[in-house]
């Protein structure tokens, strides 16, 4: 029988170990370059906080100013005063504050402290309203 390799044709074994090093660090880089594209896809969202203290005004008023320190857009989709509740179609862009009145249909009474919720698609979020 013949010797498929002899001493001759064999590979040596520095070579083997660069080959497998050259290959483990290609495996590594092809990794970190797809973990680094889910994440930044996976962080890419809209977190807001409300600043100060909201207020309403007894026919319905809603003064607040909110603050969307994500990355992406933050869009309002409701937001629930007591037992009022307002559909809202309002969007914050990425670091942006908005501080517009809101118009909530409803009837407040003056001096009671209101429990509130907006719901987003960045999630929902708590907060109490004074009516004045």
């Amino acid at each position: 029988m013949k010797k498929f390799l002899n001493k001759k044709g064999d590979i040596s074994s520095p070579i083997i170990v660069i080959l497998i090093t050259v290959a483990a660090l290609s495996i590594t880089g092809m990794t970190i370059a797809w973990m680094s594209s889910i994440s930044s896809k996976a962080v890419s969202q809209g977190s807001l906080v409300i600043i100060g203290t909201p207020t309403i005004t007894t026919n319905g008023t809603l003064y607040m100013t909110i603050k969307n320190i994500g990355n992406a857009d933050a869009k309002i989709e409701y937001i629930r005063i007591g037992d009022v509740l307002y559909n809202s179609n309002i969007t914050i862009g990425a670091n942006e504050i908005y501080s517009q009145p809101i118009g909530i249909n409803g009837t407040f009474t003056s001096g009671k402290i209101y429990n509130g919720i907006i719901g987003s698609n960045a999630g929902t979020y708590q907060f109490s309203v004074i009516c004045q």
